[in-house]
């Protein structure tokens, strides 16, 4: 039983969570396996890393797979629970494997952004690159997106064009076309990348080190920002009548939420990590779920995504960096007292239901 409250255990930067990660680690005699970034730096100038922490068997047929900073700013909700979860002392099942990966995007979570180093949307990565997924709605919008000019008058031309589309095509289909995933735009939202990232390759890494013998993998990825603030969704990707579907409600209940039939506060993506963890582990039966936690309205989100795409590819100067930062850490990040208590208790809740059920 945990004596400390369950926000003392969100960090406040990378560095910080990193460090807790660790130490939560090493109180419990779990080795970490740090894997250094080998180009990007962080603000500070210092390395960035990909750390995984492994219980159980290596042998083990069975496996819990815990992913978090896939959205790199988004990795200081998951970096708490899985810090909260060693304090707490977890314990894999018998026979069962429990592999966390923290930071699977260090250099987003470092410098608080959802992409990594090179504009790539890793829960858009996994692809194809050879033959990827059109978006001609995207490709209809790019420029409003993600405009070069962010002073009042274009800002608001750009804003004038997204609402004509949203009226003529609506709600839904503008989410996606906007959010779904899109590989012609390097320098737009939501890019999934001419080629595989690094974090991808690194994922691999841990796949064969870790859960090379797997035959059962439930995996829970963690992220922020769609929904009310501190209200969690367990998303899961295809609808009912399919396999992944009937597995995954029989570990989470009738409250999963489906992508692919219009459930989910999000719309069907492009080259997400469940793909990607079926491709690489094609021997074992994957059931996948992301549990997004609300943070901010969509449009404040939206906005701050915009803003921190222009900074990024388009700013002249550097004067608007530190606040644009700040505005996408709220954007995905809910640092209140209230809001990490409401993100941990679905955290546990889910991650619990995924021992249960294996």
């Amino acid at each position: 039983m945990m004596s400390a409250s369950p926000e003392s255990h969100f960090p406040q930067d990378y560095r910080g969570a990193r460090r807790a990660f660790i130490a939560a680690c090493e109180a419990r005699g779990v080795d970490v396996i740090a894997r250094v970034h080998p180009a990007a730096k962080g603000p500070d100038g210092k390395p960035l890393f990909l750390d995984t922490a492994a219980m159980g068997p290596r042998h083990a047929t069975r496996a819990l797979l815990l992913i978090c900073g896939t959205h790199g700013v988004e990795g200081y909700f998951g970096s708490g629970v899985m810090t909260g979860l060693m304090r707490g002392g977890i314990v894999p099942p018998l026979d069962t494997r429990l592999v966390m990966i923290h930071a699977l995007n260090p250099f987003g979570f470092a410098w608080n952004r959802r992409v990594n180093e090179d504009n790539v949307d890793i829960n858009r990565n996994f692809v194809d690159h050879a033959d990827p997924p059109g978006n001609p709605g995207y490709d209809e919008l790019a420029d409003a997106i993600a405009p070069r000019d962010i002073s009042g008058a274009a800002w608001a031309e750009a804003d004038a064009v997204l609402d004509a589309w949203r009226r003529r095509h609506g709600d839904r289909a503008w989410q996606q076309a906007i959010s779904a995933g899109q590989y012609r735009h390097p320098q737009g939202l939501f890019y999934g990348g001419a080629r595989e990232s690094w974090s991808v390759q690194a994922l691999r890494a841990v796949l064969t080190e870790d859960l090379s013998r797997v035959e059962r993998l439930v995996a829970v990825d963690f992220h922020t920002g769609l929904g009310a603030p501190g209200a969690g969704e367990i998303i899961v990707e295809t609808g009912s009548g399919t396999p992944a579907h009937a597995r995954a409600q029989a570990i989470w209940g009738s409250g999963i939420r489906a992508a692919a039939t219009g459930e989910s506060l999000s719309t069907p993506l492009t080259g997400t990590l469940e793909r990607g963890l079926e491709r690489m582990l094609p021997g074992a039966q994957v059931t996948c779920a992301t549990l997004e936690v609300g943070t901010v309205a969509l449009p404040a989100m939206f906005d701050a995504l915009r803003l921190a795409n222009w900074q990024d590819h388009f700013a002249p100067d550097t004067v608007r960096a530190a606040d644009i930062g700040q505005r996408m850490r709220d954007a995905f990040y809910g640092d209140t007292p209230a809001w990490k208590q409401a993100a941990w208790r679905q955290a546990q809740a889910c991650v619990g239901a995924a021992l249960a059920g294996l």
